[in-house]
């Protein structure tokens, strides 16, 4: 089965982008990009960061054979890092899909996986953002129109807390025992991190 092989998290937006890969190759793209705020008076940047990590590998599972009866799982840290403080101190950070790239294959492996996507934002109890089909996450395209709700983070604050700085995203993929949709296919899309200044 062809898997996940073009599955990858990347992208380029206003503000701050995080660029994860799900694939068994490597990318050149940077995790993490900065952004000068344009506004009447430039008072920091926005940024987002996660650490060390640069792809999404699921403990190192081939994905490029994953079969019915698989479940993969991995948390990214993502960090407010922006520095902006007029003409608010508040960033606001969204997660969406670009089909534009990979077939989503909605009739074969993009219909067949399953898709959970949680957050955590401060410590607070894990929120399900999306569950659905793979091939259903082309319903997100753009930073007004999300997978769940935009979480918005004041800049420079507290790592708990409605407003923290820090979030736990947690991706899980599976593809169900009783599967026969699928086989010798490939699905793909982008999911993009996207910051934004809240202005007002």
């Amino acid at each position: 089965m062809d898997g996940l092989r073009h599955w990858r998290l990347a992208g380029a937006a206003c503000g701050a982008v995080l660029a994860l890969v799900v694939t068994v190759s490597s990318t050149s793209a940077a995790f993490t990009a900065t952004q000068p705020v344009d506004a009447l008076l430039e008072s920091g940047r926005v940024e987002l960061s996660a650490g060390d990590v640069s792809s999404l590998t699921f403990g190192g599972a081939d994905l490029s054979a994953i079969g019915p009866g698989t479940t993969l799982t991995q948390s990214v840290t993502v960090s407010n890092a922006s520095t902006v403080t007029l003409p608010t101190a508040y960033t606001e950070i969204a997660l969406w899909a670009d089909t534009s790239g990979a077939p989503l294959n909605s009739t074969g492996l993009g219909g067949a996986l399953e898709v959970q996507i949680t957050r955590s934002i401060g410590g607070a109890a894990q929120e399900t953002i999306y569950s659905g089909s793979f091939a259903g996450l082309a319903t997100a395209t753009a930073f007004t129109s999300p997978i769940g709700p935009l979480w918005r983070s004041q800049n420079g604050g507290s790592l708990t807390g409605i407003s923290a700085t820090r979030a736990v995203y947690t991706f899980t993929i599976s593809l169900p025992a009783s599967a026969t949709n699928g086989a010798d296919s490939s699905a793909g899309i982008t999911l993009i991190f996207e910051a934004r200044n809240v202005t007002e």
